[in-house]
């Protein structure tokens, strides 16, 4: 069974993340700070993968793919900062 990853989308005034599940091609590229390219409301965005596989998901059958990894974004710890901050 593959990944799931929780991304932030990179959108003004949009303060939720959205879990996508993580196709085998991108599994190893994928981690915490990953900047990727999700579908959200019929176009593609950018976003931050914040969480790897959370323990709350929707049904599984119900997920959208990631569409692309852009690049490599910071660290798990980087990201823990933000978070607190």
């Amino acid at each position: 069974m593959g990944r799931i990853a929780r991304v932030q989308p990179d959108v003004t005034g949009l303060d939720k993340a959205f879990d996508y599940d993580v196709p085998a091609a991108l599994a190893g590229r994928v981690g915490v700070g990953t900047l990727v390219r999700v579908p959200l409301h019929g176009r593609r965005v950018g976003g931050w993968v914040v969480e790897l596989d959370p323990p709350e998901i929707v049904e599984r059958s119900r997920l959208r793919p990631l569409a692309k990894v852009s690049s490599l974004g910071p660290s798990a710890e980087l990201m823990d900062l933000a978070r607190w901050a």
